[in-house]
């Protein structure tokens, strides 16, 4: 009958609609998602936020359109800008390309190391300005923090099974400006406790590849690298070459009369430092602990730094033994250091353990999750006091 046959020609008619409709919908998702140009992968956020909605949802054409701009804007300011002297003589006209760089910039360093800044926000920060934005202060409150660590400048003196370790707990962090002092280059025998000895390391120069490195977690990061090794010679005319800018100094010398001519230096300049003792013949890393380095014990190497930075610079003597026994303790010299209390090994009889200078691989033995917590612990430290701009200003008594 008739109307049979206009049933069945409905029927034919609303599918053929439906697979048109299908078909069109899957050739629009095809063109956005399976042809995807040469980009990193879709940031985790972004893909929960993705994966929270429907496979057809009409949204989704707009979170990816959004995600290829703000690919193309990480690419655009990831080429290194001309210097300021070159930028002046192009005219008016890239002034405000520059505004868009920066605050490119800016985006992309407040998504790095917004987590960083949440955490050493203090809640002075958060209250001086309650409103009905509140939670607009807290982010400035924090992001304030994450400037604040860009603005810094931290020099890393050592770059072995300590210094490595805080350089890169640094840069994760946000410093924006480091100095890697150094000049001995990479062992074999390095590879159990220095983060940048790898197979195809050996033989190249530490600050070197630390620096390629640092510059691929943070390419905005600004590292300068110093090759030369600290003496009683040189050390204030490299201390004067990071000047005015140093803002903290960190200490990760291996020998006596280094580290002792290093925080002399730094006191003298008023430049905070924060210093460690010996790792080698340790095992336990819950025995790290911070303390000021006139209270400091069970640790040769700083003993010897302490008896020196008396003796030939001048600092403070100690009390005698019998006030120390009555738990009198000698002014602080506001240096703080980190250091085991674990009794270490004893030095094999014939062997010296005094001088950076001596060999890859020394007598006691060491491992990387002792030597990775001194210097996670030391780089802490600075952390904790250009995050709150509270710096510790060393004194000689």
């Amino acid at each position: 009958s008739l109307f049979s046959k206009l049933f069945v020609w409905s029927e034919v008619m609303m599918r053929k609609t439906i697979l048109l409709c299908i078909c069109s919908q899957v050739a629009s998702w095809s063109a956005a998602f399976l042809y995807k140009p040469s980009s990193p992968r879709i940031p985790r956020n972004l893909g929960v936020l993705l994966r929270r909605n429907s496979r057809w949802h009409p949204k989704r054409m707009e979170y990816h359109q959004h995600y290829l701009n703000w690919r193309s804007s990480v690419q655009s300011i990831s080429s290194s800008l001309p210097d300021h002297a070159s930028r002046s003589d192009v005219g008016s006209n890239n002034v405000g390309d520059e505004v868009q760089d920066n605050n490119r910039r800016m985006k992309e360093r407040h998504l790095r190391f917004a987590g960083v800044g949440r955490l050493y926000v203090t809640t002075t920060d958060n209250n001086h300005n309650k409103s009905k934005l509140e939670s607009e202060t807290k982010l400035d409150a924090h992001l304030s923090v994450v400037e604040r660590l860009t603005k810094s400048t931290v020099a890393i003196v050592g770059l072995g099974g300590v210094g490595s370790w805080s350089a890169e707990a640094l840069c994760r962090s946000g410093v924006g400006n480091m100095i890697l002092i150094d000049l001995d280059d990479i062992c074999i025998s390095n590879t159990n406790r220095q983060l940048h000895a790898t197979s195809s390391s050996v033989g190249k120069f530490k600050i070197d590849e630390m620096k390629k490195r640092l510059v691929d977690i943070n390419p905005h990061c600004n590292v300068t690298t110093i090759h030369d090794f600290i003496s009683t010679e040189n050390v204030h005319d490299i201390i004067d070459q990071m000047l005015p800018e140093l803002d903290v100094c960190l200490d990760a010398i291996d020998g006596t009369r280094e580290k002792t001519a290093l925080i002399a230096a730094c006191t003298e300049k008023q430049i905070p430092i924060v210093t460690c003792g010996g790792a080698a013949g340790r095992r336990d890393p819950r025995s790290i602990e911070v303390e000021d380095l006139t209270r400091v014990d069970n640790d040769r190497l700083l003993r010897a730094v302490r008896k020196n930075l008396r003796q030939k610079y001048g600092f403070q003597k100690g009390l005698p033994r019998k006030e120390t026994l009555k738990g009198k303790h000698p002014k602080k010299w506001q240096i703080q250091a980190v250091y085991s209390t674990e009794i270490p090994k004893e030095l094999p009889q014939g062997e010296e353990d005094a001088s950076s200078l001596r060999r890859c691989d020394g007598a006691l033995g060491t491992a990387c999750f002792v030597t990775g917590t001194f210097g996670f612990i030391v780089a802490s430290r600075v952390v904790d006091m250009l995050a709150s701009d509270k710096m510790i200003i060393p004194r000689s008594g």
